[in-house]
């Protein structure tokens, strides 16, 4: 149960990750039938601790939501398998899921296995999935590769496994960090109860090619970002009663149901770690954010999608799929 609830907190945290250079695996992508068509990394230093994780230890959990393809004629019943920085100081799988559509919240665990000699995970889904249709999905896992005491940094290097029509990479900086610096402009920045959040998009990823990032801040506490969210205040009211919980500690469990619902809302709206977002969300007429028929200049309209992003005009998944259909 606690393996699911994990899991769900983390929901929208996951596809694959390399934290060092990894060498393209043929093996992993020699299947022509499958073809990974979206593919957005968060990545999210000290942002949650794992289960038994050592709490002195800064971590760092990495994040791949993607969405396979089946190109074939017939349904796939393969196996899938993403490579993994198994050799990584202290690297704990997290969580391997599949989901009905971008509208799912409610994700369905999928039996996995870890080859922590060759470095990869590995699962067959449950159900085939048929011509055409499109698989989406997630793993997370977590690795100690954050380095320094008060002035902390780690490198972030991916190699695509897989040739990658729309890829995005984001960033979250911990809770009240600073001095956070990105060694590369970001496409978009936005920051949120003083959460940053930086997010990078490629178009036309090719196997083998590899993205990195050079990140460092200035931070003298071990506070991860879900425990200062525990410790945000609500209205003193019997409506918010039991939101209250105290910062957990290595040996008191995972999360609260409350604080799972908190953070899968922080979670689902880009940089968001905000209500205000959603609110507008709702808020915002439906032809707003429709995407002209005819667009006559690309570069604007991305341009135009990033400012709706960041003013909370559209969330995370609407401008994904907007993007997309840009090419």
């Amino acid at each position: 149960m606690k393996k699911l609830v994990r899991g769900f907190v983390l929901l929208v945290a996951v596809l694959l990750l390399q934290l060092t250079i990894l060498p393209p695996n043929e093996a992993l992508s020699d299947n022509q039938d499958m073809s990974l068509t979206q593919l957005n990394i968060k990545v999210m230093p000290e942002f949650i601790n794992p289960e038994g994780w050592d709490y002195n230890i800064p971590s760092l959990l990495v994040g791949y939501h993607g969405t396979f393809v089946n190109n074939s004629d017939l349904p796939f019943t393969g196996e899938i398998k993403f490579s993994a920085p198994t050799h990584l100081e202290s690297f704990t799988p997290g969580f391997v899921a599949k989901f009905e559509n971008y509208e799912d919240t409610n994700p369905v665990e999928e039996d996995y296995t870890v080859n922590l000699e060759e470095g990869y995970f590995s699962w067959i889904p449950q159900n085939p999935i048929a011509p055409g249709e499109e698989y989406y999905f997630v793993v997370e896992y977590f690795v100690a590769a954050i380095e320094g005491v008060v002035d902390r940094s780690f490198t972030f290097e991916y190699a695509a496994d897989f040739d990658v029509e729309n890829m995005s990479i984001d960033v979250y900086a911990p809770y009240r960090v600073e001095n956070f610096k990105i060694d590369k402009e970001a496409d978009l920045n936005s920051m949120t109860f003083g959460l940053e959040f930086h997010m990078y998009e490629y178009t036309d990823v090719k196997q083998g090619e590899v993205y990195d990032l050079t990140v460092s801040y200035t931070k003298d506490n071990i506070v991860t970002t879900m425990e200062a969210l525990n410790d945000f205040s609500a209205p003193d009211d019997d409506a918010h009663a039991g939101m209250f919980q105290p910062a957990p500690t290595q040996n008191s469990g995972f999360l609260s149901t409350e604080n799972v619902i908190m953070l899968i809302l922080i979670l689902v709206f880009v940089g968001a770690f905000v209500f205000l977002i959603l609110r507008k969300k709702k808020d915002t007429p439906k032809e707003v954010i429709k995407t002209p028929k005819k667009i006559v200049n690309k570069e604007e309209e991305i341009k135009r999608l990033r400012k709706m992003l960041a003013d909370g005009a559209i969330d995370e998944k609407m401008y994904k799929e907007k993007r997309a259909k840009l090419g």
